[in-house]
């Protein structure tokens, strides 16, 4: 497998509808998700799907605008 780099952790969550994914932080801006395919119909098709999407704006912390530099 060769040499391994850790790039996060990862922690089980629990969405609306009681199904587990995971979830953890890739970089201040960014977070990845890994989702179970609940629609998988063989073996050739993945288990999991893994999602990058912006970190949820946290409140009270300032943003940086381009004409504010």
């Amino acid at each position: 497998m060769g040499e391994m780099v850790k790039l996060t952790g990862l922690w089980k969550q629990k969405d609306k509808q009681g199904n587990t994914y995971l979830s953890g932080s890739l970089s201040p801006v960014s977070k990845i998700v890994v989702m179970p395919n609940t629609f998988k119909s063989g073996e050739k098709n993945p288990d999991y799907f893994l999602y990058v999407s912006p970190q949820d704006k946290k409140e009270g912390k300032p943003t940086v605008k381009g004409n504010d530099l």
